[in-house]
């Protein structure tokens, strides 16, 4: 009884706009009742603590995602003693902040979770960690990457015997696979993990294969069959309240709609998965959705096409961070010497890279200091070349040029002979490179898009607009995008 207080002591503190749209508070106290019986069972050690890990991991069940990362934070900030239910505990705060796009935050957990599963030996949780790695390298977007990890679990869930995770594995595996290409074995893992849940009944997670089998069936230009597979699968997940799930069929439905052209059908299902993504933080799906809205709308409604392209914009940049980068590399080196090392290696393994940690901040500290004196002695020719705009009278208007699909390359040419031609800009020249680069990003293609375009690295990207930037006296994307869009309507007055 005195943990039952506690905890409705602990629901005062809780904002209720992390559960209000899902359910009362009289709910969430039925249901710390359930986790404190099954704690007694699963955690007989640590029977308050297990409760509230398992209230959190009900919340991500259900979705509430701010729920679930404020009960478990509250629980890794306690100091855990028992090695599996911290690790536990890392493994859900890695997944919650995954679906938040708190790359930095979940790699951390991941790491530390795989770490402690690694050295207990415990193969269950071991295929667990390697999931979520997985899941991580699909959502930063090097599902080569993701391949080995979700390849290794498979092969320690084969040894297991336990069909509804070995599902889950599957399920990850098509979508990995459909990120590489290889929609046939994309294909062949969606019916695999369809079949184990089809066979135990388990309705819930049907519904999720059936989307990914969607998935895989749209890449293939089946469309008819995809949209059917997903159709079926969105009853469920009303009914379950699985908004996540929801989301991305609705994402799903969107995109399916967009390429038969029923453009009606298409905005309301992708008004509906926005409408998701707002009640669960899930910013990855919500960053699909966006695309795919400004993508429906940039030639009929131009101003409502740019509202959603900012936020496209604004979310790739937390998902695809340097931050996130620099830790996704340094985890994936750290987990090959794990695997190959063991426990034994661990230690000198930390140290090492304690070392690289130090020399590269080192590195920084003098690149840092390099560029600062470079920003100075680029000051003066900024301002000289904002000077020059303002003559020209560009407007700082909204982004119209992302409605553009591509620049013509009649209009192309002209831009050309404007940016080099005799006017007030004259001494603005680009090289074709940046001017390649400069219409790719006004049609909204991040560094990341822009360089598989042209075949070449995004550094080398990332170099070509700071020398555009330069150029231009600008200092961002958005203000190269409007330049862009000015430069294009004085083509369109001559």
């Amino acid at each position: 009884m005195y943990l039952l207080y506690a905890f409705l002591f602990l629901i005062k503190d809780i904002p209720e706009s992390m559960y209000s749209s899902y359910c009362t508070e009289d709910v969430l106290d039925s249901v710390f009742v359930d986790c404190r019986l099954k704690a007694g069972e699963y955690y007989p050690d640590d029977v308050e603590t297990g409760a509230d890990y398992l209230f959190a991991d009900w919340a991500y069940g259900v979705s509430l995602l701010n729920l679930s990362q404020f009960c478990i934070e509250s629980v890794l900030g306690e100091g855990l003693s028992d090695g599996v239910l911290r690790a536990d505990c890392l493994s859900l705060a890695s997944a919650v902040a995954r679906l938040q796009g708190n790359l930095p935050a979940a790699i951390g957990y991941a790491e530390e979770c795989l770490t402690m599963d690694r050295q207990s030996g415990d193969m269950e949780n071991i295929s667990s960690s390697l999931n979520n790695i997985a899941g991580l390298y699909m959502t930063y977007g090097e599902p080569e990457v993701a391949r080995k990890y979700i390849d290794e679990a498979i092969e320690i869930e084969k040894g297991l015997d336990r069909s509804a995770y070995l599902a889950i594995r599957y399920g990850v595996a098509s979508e990995i696979y459909l990120k590489l290409g290889e929609v046939e074995q994309a294909l062949y893992f969606a019916d695999e993990a369809l079949c184990l849940d089809s066979l135990d009944n388990r309705t819930a997670k049907v519904a999720v294969r059936r989307s990914q089998k969607g998935a895989v069936l749209m890449e293939m230009g089946r469309y008819a069959e995809a949209g059917k597979e997903i159709e079926s699968a969105i009853p469920v997940f009303r009914e379950g309240n699985s908004l996540n799930s929801l989301a991305i069929a609705l994402a799903q439905v969107g995109e399916i709609a967009i390429h038969e052209g029923d453009e009606n059908r298409a905005l309301a299902a992708l008004d509906e998965c926005l409408d998701v993504c707002r009640n669960t933080d899930n910013i990855y799906i919500e960053s699909r959705a966006r695309k795919d809205l400004w993508q429906l709308l940039r030639h009929d409604n131009q101003e409502r096409a740019i509202v959603h392209l900012e936020r496209y914009v604004e979310l790739q940049a937390r998902l695809n961070s340097d931050k996130t980068a620099e830790l996704m590399q340094a985890f994936n080196v750290k987990y090959e010497t794990l695997k190959k090392d063991q426990v034994n290696e661990l230690l000198r393994t930390r140290l090492l890279w304690a070392g690289i940690a130090i020399l590269l901040l080192i590195a920084l500290t003098v690149a840092a200091a390099v560029l600062v004196v470079m920003k100075n002695k680029a000051a003066n020719a900024m301002e000289a070349r904002n000077a020059v705009l303002v003559k020209a009278g560009l407007e700082k208007d909204r982004l119209l040029a992302i409605a553009r699909s591509k620049i013509p390359h009649d209009v192309s040419q002209e831009i050309i002979s404007v940016v080099s031609g005799p006017s007030d800009m004259s001494e603005i020249r680009l090289t074709k490179r940046e001017l390649k680069i400069a219409e790719l990003c006004a049609q909204g293609l991040i560094s990341k898009e822009i360089a598989y375009e042209l075949n070449i690295s995004q550094r080398t990207v990332e170099t070509h607009k700071n020398n555009i930037f330069k150029k231009l006296g600008i200092n961002n994307t958005i203000e190269l995008v409007r330049y862009m869009q000015d430069l294009s309507r004085q083509v369109d007055k001559k």
